[in-house]
């Protein structure tokens, strides 16, 4: 099947034929694969030609922007979009809506979890860039809550052991003895898992 639509002449459509490219001869798979197998030189004309910006990220994150381009765009003004976006940059990064933190109607906000791999001001910043090209013109940004966990395993142990030996003098009789032994254990092990909330706004980053 040709490209040409059907008023092109005779000479192009057989010009066509001998030199053109022809649908059964394209290899659809790479449509999928291109952003991962493609040049690194190659990727800055991929993020144009499917409208993402890759500037600032790196070779990785550029290449996980370019591949899900397509669903970013399908389902722009999306929160599903946005994290999208979002989780080429930032693993860790989860958009919260209003109704999630008790914020006004359309409001929202980014957590991000610096567990990890920690945060930057450059991550806030390029955060911040993506939030404002892929969020709904309506919804409002309220910045980045920034979430610290650590994790500390504390064990105790105890071990307790007595005995009693009881003699009777003088001896009398020799088949009466008494003896009484108390072994008791005891093992505790304490978690604590300690959750500190950074709140900062991305703007301040700009």
């Amino acid at each position: 099947m040709s490209l040409l639509p059907n008023h092109k002449s005779k000479f192009d459509k057989k010009f066509d034929l001998l030199f053109g490219v022809r649908f059964e001869d394209l290899d659809i798979g790479v449509i999928n694969t291109l952003a991962s197998k493609a040049p690194k030189n190659l990727l800055p004309v991929l993020a144009a030609s499917f409208d993402v910006d890759i500037d600032g990220l790196n070779e990785n994150e550029a290449r996980e922007l370019i591949k899900n381009a397509f669903e970013i765009h399908y389902y722009s003004g999306t929160f599903y979009s946005l994290n999208k976006a979002l989780s080429a940059l930032y693993a860790d990064a989860k958009v919260k809506e209003w109704f999630d933190y008790a914020g006004p109607p359309y409001h929202f906000k980014l957590e991000l979890d610096a567990s990890k791999n920690g945060v930057s001001p450059q991550t806030l910043k390029r955060s911040d860039e993506i939030i404002n090209t892929y969020k709904n013109v309506r919804s409002v940004y309220d910045g980045a809550s920034i979430k610290a966990t650590a994790s500390i395993n504390l064990k105790a142990y105890s071990y307790t052991f007595s005995g009693e030996n009881i003699s009777v003098d003088p001896y009398v009789i020799s088949n009466i003895s008494q003896r009484a032994s108390f072994k008791v254990g005891a093992t505790t092990q304490i978690n604590e898992i300690i959750s500190i909330p950074v709140n900062l706004n991305a703007q301040f980053f700009r």
